[in-house]
């Protein structure tokens, strides 16, 4: 008969498994926001919100925005993205204490207000070259070997999209040491001649 030490060791795998999986979706949501808000305000380094509402922006001299600003600089499509994303994160989290668990700040003050930092642009400094046309985007079958990135030389494969390649561990951002030069912040299929595998 199998144990309860088994069936513990069991479940307390899939709970770390899914705390990891949990995390993941909280700090890939949140760039996503560092995104789409430094698509009109550039400087933003930080963001407050109360439940799910974006309440303001920072940068490294304060605040930048805030909600309800007369002046406001957001456009309503990118409040709206903020804040699409937000509930995506706050329902797969159920609850915020998991944001809270992914270094994001409660206000002593105001329980319902956290801050997170935002991470850094990895775009930043580097050259990007021009999407190709959707025809000419490579693809394949999802699952199947995509053949190696040209930046990092870790093995790829393609997604459940079969239009995106990500490495072994279903990472799609190209981290480790990489060559001088480097174009991309995504991993970068080397039959490719070096066009972005992934595509905003």
């Amino acid at each position: 008969m199998t144990s309860k030490a088994f069936w513990t060791e069991y479940f307390e795998d899939a709970y770390r498994d899914a705390a990891k999986r949990r995390r993941e979706v909280l700090d890939r949501g949140l760039l996503l926001i560092a995104h789409v808000i430094r698509e009109e305000l550039p400087t933003a380094t930080a963001i407050t919100i109360t439940s799910s509402v974006l309440a303001a922006v920072h940068d490294a001299e304060g605040t930048i925005w805030r909600f309800n600003d007369q002046t406001s600089q957001l456009s309503r499509r990118v409040l709206k993205e903020v804040r699409d994303t937000l509930l995506d994160m706050l329902a797969f989290a159920r609850t915020a204490h998991p944001l809270l668990a992914a270094d994001w700040k409660q206000d002593p003050e105001q329980p319902d207000t956290i801050r997170a930092e935002l991470p850094e642009d990895l775009d930043k400094d580097q050259e990007q070259d021009a999407a190709p046309a959707a025809d000419d985007r490579p693809h394949g079958t999802t699952g199947e070997d995509a053949g190696t990135c040209a930046q990092c030389g870790r093995l790829l494969v393609w997604d459940g999209t079969g239009n995106r390649v990500n490495d072994e561990w279903g990472e799609y951002l190209c981290y480790g040491p990489r060559p001088g030069g480097t174009k991309s912040t995504i991993h970068v299929l080397a039959a490719a001649e070096e066009q972005p595998a992934t595509q905003s």
